[in-house]
């Protein structure tokens, strides 16, 4: 095995200086400081290395150890400068006589060489390398190098060693191809089902392509998962139209709406709308989707989720802790997994739901009004009071209903959409949904793998929270699914373009990360901080194209937290051969 790539022959570089530097900025009102280990590297300059180095590249810097053994500290390329010696003197003082002189020297020397070289700039990996028995050995490390050292460009083989998982194992595929090594990363799919995944990138990026993608590689890799999406924009019933006709998938609305109607408030990506006949077949085939109702003002707060909601009152308000207490006593032989208002509006249940109620108004009582608690408790005293008469109609579901189903039968489709523009009521229905299914779960078994998808995730998990736009209810229910979702097999993806809008405590259960184009500094911030990646890497994103990202992962590749520039399939082109192959 070669560790050195091709061009390393004619690299001549050792390091100058290393350094911890540390930056800072302020995010959400508090200063925050980022450090990372920068090396400055200077190398004879060579235009064929300096236009390599480009590219995403690794760089070993060689390290004497106290065992006597020589290892790498492994390096990112973040950036690299060309040098001439009489680069300095060109001050603006200098004669234009003298300063053309100069500037035709320097510019005859790149190719001529002997008066020029490169500074390349690289970031700390936090691996160090080593070599044994024509094997490469991974180790996590704080070693800095040392001055002088000789620095070597890696080959494709230290990257895919680093972070392609073995193709063998059971849930490994390809999701893309390492930008600069020409290689395909393959990922192990099932961590990023089960360890939560976030997409984060600007209006453009291809969130939504690259998601519907990956859910096509899941939906294959592991059969037994169903999917389910909360999409206020209506940009996934076209990029997954062909999943959802041959696999009798369903997409869900709030709204009586009409076949065409339905067709035209869809999304349909540039690359298919500039093709006419193929547009015209994609709106048709959207008439074809199986659309159903469904009724979200029915609550659907059982037993366990009411208990799980109050839970909050002993440790932020200790001084009514004991109506929280005989709150669950009075609940105490109540099956936890059925519905609340309906358990407790039974005949039998009277005299439980009267003191349930005043013991409720006491509680609220002790509580600022306008808090979102408060307002949430005056909410279920008016259900318990005033018991909300489901529709008869057969055609309207309830969100308890598919969230059990989907659980409980495993012949149920793989994917299921929920198209709900509207902001409020697509919060209702995401918090009733988590709330049931981890009731199921918890109480029934876990049946099937659940992943379910948050697409504009500020609109469900922001950083300001309220409780009449049940903001406060969708935060509480998405960290509830991203702290414990492990455990039963349910997992979470978030994505959006506004990270400077999002709660970061449920970013921080996140194990794997796509990030994009962020033009703002802000954003990448953010992004920096909650995942503890290199500002220097994270700015790069600001150099992709559309499907390019940045990836890392804490489970999903073979060493963690190694971040890793890769262009991703187009799934438009999966979806057009999908379709081609649909009959109208």
């Amino acid at each position: 095995m070669n560790i050195y790539h091709e061009l390393d022959s004619i690299f001549d570089g050792k390091l100058r200086h290393y350094s911890i530097e540390r930056t800072t900025a302020r995010l959400r009102g508090e200063e925050v400081v980022f450090s990372e280990g920068i090396a400055y590297i200077d190398a004879v300059f060579n235009l064929k290395v300096f236009d390599h180095l480009h590219e995403p590249n690794l760089i070993g810097i060689e390290r004497m150890l106290s065992s006597g053994e020589t290892a790498y500290v492994i390096f990112e390329v973040v950036g690299i400068r060309p040098k001439h010696y009489e680069m300095p003197s060109l001050t603006p003082d200098v004669p234009p006589v003298l300063k053309w002189e100069y500037l035709d020297n320097i510019g005859r020397s790149w190719i001529s060489g002997g008066e020029n070289w490169m500074e390349i700039i690289a970031v700390h990996t936090g691996y160090l390398m080593k070599v044994e028995n024509n094997r490469l050995i991974f180790e996590r490390t704080r070693l800095s190098p040392l001055a002088g050292a000789r620095a070597h460009i890696l080959s494709k083989d230290v990257i895919e060693k680093m972070v392609c998982k073995d193709k063998s194992e059971k849930y490994v595929d390809e999701i893309g191809e390492l930008i600069g090594f020409k290689i395909p990363l393959t990922v192990d799919l099932y961590s990023l089902f089960k360890y939560h995944t976030g997409f984060f990138g600007f209006t453009g990026s291809g969130k939504s392509n690259l998601i519907s993608f990956l859910m096509r590689k899941l939906i294959m890799k592991i059969p037994d998962l169903k999917i389910a999406i909360f999409d206020i924009a209506g940009e996934y019933t076209v990029h997954l139209l062909d999943i959802i006709l041959t696999t009798r998938s369903v997409v869900y609305t709030n709204e009586v709406i009409d076949p065409d109607r339905f067709a035209d408030s869809q999304v349909i990506p540039e690359t298919l709308a500039d093709n006419l006949e193929i547009e015209t077949k994609v709106k048709e085939l959207l008439k074809k989707v199986n659309l159903k109702i469904i009724d979200p003002e029915r609550s659907v707060f059982t037993v366990e989720s009411f208990i799980s909601y109050l839970s909050e009152v002993p440790a932020r308000y200790p001084y009514l802790t004991k109506y929280y207490n005989k709150i669950k006593y009075l609940l105490r032989d109540l099956d936890r997994s059925i519905n609340l208002i309906e358990a407790l509006n039974r005949e039998e249940y009277t005299n439980i739901r009267d003191e349930v109620i005043n013991t409720l108004s006491a509680l609220r009582n002790g509580l600022n009004p306008k808090s979102g608690l408060a307002i949430g408790i005056s909410a279920i005293i008016e259900d318990l009071k005033y018991p909300y008469t489901p529709t008869t109609d057969k055609d309207v579901l309830y969100v308890n209903e598919i969230a059990e189903e989907m659980i409980q039968d495993p012949s149920y489709p793989s994917l299921t959409i929920f198209y709900i523009p509207n902001p409020y009521i697509a919060r209702k229905v995401a918090s009733d949904f988590i709330n049931t299914i981890f009731t199921i779960k918890k109480f029934r078994g876990v049946g099937n793998k659940i992943l379910l998808v948050f697409d504009e995730a500020q609109e469900f998990i922001p950083d300001r929270m309220k409780g009449e736009d049940y903001t406060l209810h969708s935060n509480l229910a998405v960290e509830t699914l991203l702290r414990q979702g492990r455990k039963y097999l349910v997992g979470g993806w978030i994505a959006t373009q506004r990270l400077a809008h999002l709660n970061t405590n449920a970013l921080q259960q996140l194990h794997s990360y796509f990030v994009s184009t962020l033009p703002r500094s802000y954003d990448r911030n953010v992004v920096s901080d909650a995942f503890s990646i290199s500002k220097s890497v994270v700015d790069k994103v600001t150099e992709l194209d559309t499907g390019e990202w940045i990836f890392v992962s804490y489970k999903a590749t073979e060493y963690k937290n190694i971040p890793v520039e890769i262009k991703t399939p187009n799934n438009e082109e999966l979806l057009r051969i999908g379709i081609e192959n649909i009959k109208i």
